[in-house]
């Protein structure tokens, strides 16, 4: 959490521990409690912008569906409006985080980019023509569940071979939970005394690397699908910049050393020609930033 002025500088940081297991209520409660501490300090606050993990209706606030929360038709909007009076802005977590950067970060300047987030998930955030691209039905920007692979492996949306499969944190846990029930051999075990929820994108990297044929593979399918998806991406919508961010991008650089001249060469020439690609220069901070912002403009007059 924290609070930002109108030229995108954060002029305090907070954290809080948000446990939205325990319903709404409780994330109210400590987003008044952060609130009500910045106001202390810094005065009057314009708006208020939340970044949300999920599928989010902008227009209302509305949070649709959360799984990593466990939410379903959420009006969260309403709610906080309600308790603190001020404008009041729910966006998507990435395509407040892709806001972010286009307004202050690495886009800053630019009328379009696209912005790919990799880390726990895969999501994706694009502007164009200066405004964030969401969608007729606030669903745009899901290239984590695009589908990369016909009949690969399953994805807890419904669907199979979708790209977040193959190029995020949950993704390699995953795989690794199927190897282990499947009895392959690799020596991520030991780093991970077996349980799938310690395994990191660094330590599949580093095995790789040291020869481990799963941990081979699960790198190889990661810089290739993700170069696949992001190059459709590209070709489709011909933004000015990729941004690259996120958990996984941030600690392993390998990553993109690989996947992005294979993401170039599957780009048309023109897409290709007039496209530059950076990382995220606002790191953790982004989707704060630009939550702040679309709030912004909701209370300027």
């Amino acid at each position: 959490m924290g609070a930002v002025g109108a030229d995108g500088q954060i002029l305090s940081k907070l954290e809080r521990l948000t446990d939205a297991r325990r319903g709404p209520a409780a994330v109210i409660a400590t987003v008044r409690s952060a609130v009500d501490e910045v106001r202390a300090s810094i005065g009057a606050i314009a708006g208020l912008g939340v970044a949300c993990a999920g599928q989010v209706r902008s227009e209302d606030g509305l949070v649709v569906q959360a799984p990593n929360l466990g939410w379903h038709d959420v009006p969260l909007g309403a709610r906080l409006t309600e308790t603190f009076g001020i404008p009041v802005v729910i966006e998507n977590d990435v395509r407040a985080a892709a806001w972010g950067e286009f307004r202050f970060g690495a886009g800053r300047g630019l009328r379009s980019l696209i912005a790919v987030f990799v880390g726990t998930g895969l999501g994706s955030g694009a502007v164009l023509d200066g405004q964030l691209w969401r969608g007729a039905g606030n669903a745009a920007g899901e290239v984590g569940h695009t589908q990369v692979v016909i009949d690969g492996l399953p994805c807890r949306c419904g669907q199979r071979g979708c790209l977040e499969q193959y190029v995020s944190g949950n993704g390699f846990q995953r795989r690794f939970d199927a190897a282990l029930a499947a009895s392959v051999k690799t020596r991520l075990v030991e780093p991970t005394d077996g349980d799938p929820a310690k395994l990191t994108a660094p330590m599949v990297w580093a095995a790789a690397a040291g020869g481990d044929v799963f941990a081979r593979e699960v790198v190889r399918d990661a810089e290739r699908y993700l170069a696949l998806g992001i190059a459709n991406y590209v070709t489709a919508l011909n933004p000015a910049m990729l941004v690259f961010g996120g958990g996984v991008v941030e600690t392993v650089p390998a990553l993109l050393e690989v996947a992005v001249p294979d993401l170039l060469a599957r780009t048309t020439v023109l897409a290709r020609a007039s496209l530059r690609i950076e990382r995220a220069r606002l790191g953790d901070w982004s989707g704060v930033v630009g939550a702040a912002a679309l709030a912004g403009s909701l209370s300027t007059p």
